[in-house]
């Protein structure tokens, strides 16, 4: 059985063989014609049809010898038996031919694990055949033809761009639909979220007065509320003039020169949890990894994209500090959403019993009256209903996103208010993202409680693994891009080695390599892996021998940066950080994060 070529008809147009080598022609009219025969394969062509596409400037008898010579040359690159000539007709054999728009007309555009997502673009782009203005209009009449699926399909591989975080392939996608469709509110979208995610917020609010203008101009139509709250929540109300002044903006420029790396099927988890709380459904999420394997960044991604998608945002880092303080993680929130649209609408004496335990509801509403005194028992449920209320009147307008950062060093009071409310609140589009260190979550029983006892209530749980020797390379290939010093492969290796998976550790060792060079803590850290847990290895076994660095602040091996040897400084940050376990191997500590952070005094 003959093997099957691939044609490429979407963007620019390609002939593969089935071991994927490009099969090339050295006249572009001999591709033209195959082109031609396997788009319209279905039916036969007339020779003197043909001949008149493609030779037009020629005589009758020259045109037709041209395509009698274009066949021989079609018929070793395609196999003898996928053409069958006869004087006055040529039939091509379109089964032995598979075709990109087979896929495109079929909607197969997103692939299987096994299938690569289709290569969408306009069509035969950039293909042009001098002296046959036939073939351009039949080019033309074609486009016009896919035209409604092509950009059916770059809309459908932007949302699955959008959902997995990358915003790399996202701006590529727009380019390709903005070159075919420069009014698509599609492309300007998509087009302004990657400018937004690579934190060059002034190029998106660029591009998108200046769509918006030609919009108006074209024909008389208006960006839709939801690109409209796009650019308002990208704006900072300084100099940038906003008709919306209730719209909080988004910040992205956190974004810049940072690539989203290794996380896409957790973005996407994380992503589908947004979209039902969207569409209406309450949902929990307990984001779960170790210190410095990205999970904070994750979170941030999903609320930044949340954001300019229009959702309400409170986020709060919990600290061991705050533990004891009543109601300390539950003021945060409350802080954090009296900005959002839609607050005004919470009752004035559900604002009075807020502003009991948050002065700052008072400031923001000065008019709102005393509430009465209560203590205890009452006290929490009257000031649970006051929250739930604020809840309700924010979601009216838009979803809620609740973030809560280290949540085991959430105070108790808080969690049992925040437990109760989203019991309450199941068909309220409220998503509540609690990011915790699983070893931690054992010295926090209220989490525990609100982890298990959700009844009813949609709730997923995410847990982030360090990342694979390939996505850290990847993540290693983002830092050193664009700048002039580029780590060997040996020191790529020790980077990665030490690094274990943790992109935090990843990038402190890198900056510190281009900073120290040989002197660099990879570099070294082979020296520092002595048993700590014993007590009879001299002193000088944690300490570095070489100079100290004139920077302060940089990373060094084995260097303390606030006095005493790594090995004190070690055992403080194990004590400080109460119950998370210690990975050992082998004759030392292998938990390299703990090292790297020790070594930088992050203990």
């Amino acid at each position: 059985m003959e093997t099957r070529l691939f044609l490429k008809c979407l963007g620019q147009p390609s002939l593969f063989d089935a071991s994927g080598e490009a099969i090339r022609f050295r006249t572009k009219k001999h591709f033209a014609l195959l082109l031609y025969l396997s788009v319209d394969g279905r039916r036969s062509h007339r020779r003197d049809r043909l001949a008149e596409v493609l030779w037009p400037n020629a005589s009758v008898a020259d045109a037709r010898h041209s395509l009698a010579t274009a066949l021989s040359i079609l018929r070793p690159r395609i196999g003898g038996w996928a053409l069958a000539t006869t004087r006055e007709h040529v039939t091509l054999n379109v089964s032995h031919i598979s075709l990109d728009l087979d896929r495109l007309l079929a909607r197969d555009v997103l692939g299987e694990e096994t299938i690569c997502p289709l290569d969408v673009g306009a069509f035969l782009d950039g293909f042009e055949v001098p002296d046959a203005p036939e073939f351009a209009l039949w080019k033309d009449r074609q486009h016009a033809r896919l035209l409604p699926s092509i950009k059916e399909a770059l809309v459908l591989l932007i949302d699955r761009s959008r959902r997995t975080g990358d915003t790399l392939q996202i701006e590529q996608l727009a380019d390709k639909m903005l070159a075919i469709d420069d009014l698509s509110e599609e492309a300007i979208r998509a087009k302004m979220e990657a400018r937004a995610f690579a934190g060059d917020r002034l190029t998106a609010l660029k591009i998108f007065e200046e769509w918006k203008t030609k919009l108006r101009n074209d024909l008389g139509a208006a960006p839709s509320a939801l690109v409209e709250g796009m650019a308002v929540r990208l704006r900072r109300r300084g100099w940038e003039r906003t008709t919306r002044i209730d719209i909080p903006t988004v910040p992205t420029d956190q974004w810049k020169n940072r690539q989203f790396v290794g996380r896409s099927n957790e973005y996407r988890a994380l992503y589908e949890v947004w979209e039902a709380t969207r569409k209406g459904t309450a949902s929990q999420v307990l984001v779960l990894g170790d210190s410095g394997v990205g999970k904070t960044t994750l979170v941030e991604r999903l609320t930044t994209a949340a954001g300019l998608e229009g959702a309400a945002l409170s986020r709060v880092q919990c600290y061991d500090l705050e533990r004891e303080i009543p109601y300390s993680t539950l003021g945060s929130l409350i802080r954090g959403l009296l900005d959002r649209p839609g607050v005004s609408g919470t009752p004035p004496e559900s604002l009075a019993e807020l502003s009991r335990t948050v002065p700052d509801v008072r400031r923001r509403f000065p008019s709102v009256a005393q509430a009465p005194e209560s203590q205890g028992e009452t006290s929490r449920i009257r000031l649970t209903e006051a929250f739930r209320d604020m809840l309700q009147a924010i979601a009216e307008e838009h979803p809620i996103i609740l973030v809560l950062d280290d949540v085991h060093l959430a105070d108790d009071a808080s969690l049992a208010v925040l437990h109760l409310v989203m019991r309450r609140a199941k068909t309220h589009p409220i998503l509540v993202i609690l990011v915790a260190r699983p070893g931690e979550l054992q010295h926090s029983p209220h989490t525990g409680f609100l982890r298990d006892s959700t009844q009813g209530l949609r709730t997923t749980e995410l847990e982030v693994p360090p990342l694979t020797e390939q996505e850290s390379r990847d993540v290693l290939s983002a830092l050193w891009r664009g700048s002039t010093i580029t780590p060997s492969a040996s020191v790529q290796r020790a980077l990665i080695k030490f690094a274990a998976g943790f992109p935090m550790v990843l990038e402190l060792l890198y900056h510190d390599w281009k900073a120290q060079g040989e002197q660099s803590l990879a570099l070294s850290l082979d020296a520092m892996t002595a048993d700590l847990g014993g007590s009879s290895a001299p002193p000088h076994v944690y300490r570095s021998s070489r100079a100290p660095s004139e920077n302060p602040g940089s990373v060094h091996p084995q260097r303390p940066q606030s006095g005493g040897c790594a090995r004190t400084q070690i055992e403080r940050h194990h004590t400080l950080q109460r119950g998370r376990p210690r990975r050992r191997s082998g004759d030392g500590w292998d938990d390299r994060a703990y090292l790297a952070a020790c070594t930088t005094g992050r203990g």
